[in-house]
């Protein structure tokens, strides 16, 4: 009898340790619902490959990205969140956010993967909406010498060697290169 009891009590006792792990829930965190409120976003904004981005929802996500990284600098989604703002920045016409969101990149992320790429991107940005050949040139030279095997070292080269040059100048120097 006494060994009945004593595995009835040990039963209530595991019966209730369930019912209050059942009754626990995950309250998320304030970077948990952000990450969430993101991903739905980006599912909203991109739902629709064929049409073009509604530019207020693009700005939203741009805000988003830029709030998560500011609010969460050590979490390895910040600069790929800035990077994003960047992308959607340059494509919105916004130039000058783009190359802020890449120079956070720059100055705290060198470490992150597409670290190489925002250098890139800065001197395109600086070359083809920005129109300054000083910032352009820079860049492609700081990517050329950090990253000479790169796959757009070519593409670097290439932007160095036609910078500046009129568009008339450009036809020039194609026209002589396709004749050879």
């Amino acid at each position: 009898m006494k060994l009945n009891l004593h595995r009835n009590g040990l039963l209530l006792m595991l019966a209730l340790l369930l019912c209050l792990l059942a009754g626990c829930k995950h309250e998320k965190t304030e970077q948990e619902k952000l990450y969430d409120e993101i991903t739905a976003k980006e599912t909203e904004l991109y739902k629709d490959k064929t049409e073009a981005i509604d530019k207020d929802k693009a700005i939203e996500m741009v805000r988003m990205y830029a709030e998560y990284a500011d609010k969460y600098t050590t979490d390895t989604l910040a600069p790929e969140y800035l990077f994003r703002a960047a992308e959607i920045s340059e494509n919105a016409n916004q130039p000058n956010n783009a190359i802020t969101y890449l120079t956070r990149i720059e100055e705290n992320y060198k470490d992150y993967r597409n670290y190489p790429l925002c250098i890139f991107k800065k001197a395109y940005i600086y070359e083809n909406y920005l129109k300054n050949q000083e910032k352009a040139r820079l860049y492609y030279e700081k990517f050329i010498a950090d990253y000479p095997d790169h796959e757009l070292a070519e593409a670097a080269n290439s932007s160095l060697t036609f910078l500046g040059m009129s568009d008339s100048d450009l036809i020039k120097v194609l026209e002589q290169i396709s004749k050879q």
